[in-house]
């Protein structure tokens, strides 16, 4: 633990409190946006097939990447177009985590509303915290043992007088929180054991990741038989929005990429909270008949939702704020010399 831990700290080094507070934004704004698009796509448009959604956002990642380096060079995007093989078995089981991760998660929001879809997802802070303690040995405080304590408390209250009830949506949802734990630690650790940047981690967990979804599209799903059928296939707006969220995803890895490493697999948990009380006002705005007002429900929700931001503000301060006071306190001393 101690090794870890010291890798981790090692990681964070050499960057401001701008270059933080810009990955951080940029990944709750990044993934608000992907959740209201894939949300469209499966409810406004009734494309009911996640694991091609999924293959197409891989397939989008990839292009990407390669055309900006073929672009850009190494400037913006570092990384080995051809890795080894040895490299590739360091980072396949962040990319076994990955595709869980991603596959559970538009299968739930496929059957959830966007407010119990993200106040579920706040289950995932919980297993982050315990992650850290037995991996990078970090000790919660009681304050965020308390945050952590309202949110499941909403989880449950919104949980129990769902009106919209699915059991594959909590189902997946529940595998969702499991692996997106897993997937923020693991991409912590392996930057470290890897040296491989943020681009040349995500390429590598692509470069596996493609073959996987495609074969487990093929031959565990019917989507490619029934995808062709779907009657607004060539739809120019539904098209549009298709191509949207599927290249959201490149934007969506790199930034959790960019802010687990300059920050930790916290901070970006504790942003992801933060983007979901956004996500679940647009949610009930833009979704009326998947989000049913109940007041039972709706506080439930709220509950998380208090728990979530209470959890935020304790992570800031426990982070910025003892600094702050650190740097007065030294500063007056200096000043009475």
């Amino acid at each position: 633990r101690g090794v870890a831990h010291a890798q981790a700290a090692h990681a964070q080094q050499h960057h401001s409190p701008a270059a933080k507070l810009l990955a951080a934004l940029s990944y709750g704004g990044v993934s608000l946006c992907i959740t209201l698009f894939n949300k469209m796509v499966f409810s406004w448009y009734g494309f009911a097939f996640p694991c091609v959604l999924t293959a197409l956002q891989i397939s989008i990642t990839l292009a990407l990447m390669l055309v900006l380096r073929a672009t850009t060079g190494t400037r913006l995007l570092d990384f080995d177009p051809l890795p080894r093989w040895g490299t590739l078995k360091k980072v396949l089981p962040l990319t076994v985590t990955w595709w869980v991760y991603v596959v559970s998660g538009l299968i739930a929001l496929r059957h959830l509303s966007v407010p119990m879809f993200s106040v579920f997802r706040r289950a995932t802070t919980l297993l982050v915290m315990v992650g850290e303690w037995a991996v990078l040995d970090k000790t919660p405080t009681p304050s965020n043992v308390l945050s952590v304590a309202l949110m499941m408390l909403g989880g449950l209250v919104a949980g129990a007088t769902d009106l919209m009830f699915t059991l594959p949506g909590y189902l997946m949802v529940g595998v969702l929180v499991l692996s997106t734990a897993a997937y923020l630690l693991l991409i912590k650790l392996l930057r470290a054991s890897t040296g491989l940047s943020d681009a040349g981690l995500l390429y590598a967990n692509n470069i596996l990741a493609l073959p996987m979804m495609s074969a487990y599209t093929a031959l565990a799903t019917d989507e490619l038989a029934r995808v062709a059928d779907f009657p607004r296939l060539w739809d120019p707006s539904f098209v549009g929005v298709l191509v949207l969220a599927a290249s959201q995803a490149f934007l969506l890895n790199l930034c959790i990429f960019r802010c687990t490493n300059i920050n930790s697999p916290l901070v970006t948990s504790v942003t992801g909270q933060i983007k979901d009380i956004l996500t679940t006002t647009l949610g009930f705005l833009m979704f009326p008949a998947e989000t049913p007002v109940y007041a039972p429900n709706v506080a439930g929700v709220v509950i998380g939702l208090i728990g979530g931001a209470h959890y935020s503000y304790n992570s800031y301060m426990s982070r910025y704020g003892v600094k702050q006071e650190l740097k007065a306190f030294v500063q007056d001393k200096k000043d009475t010399q």
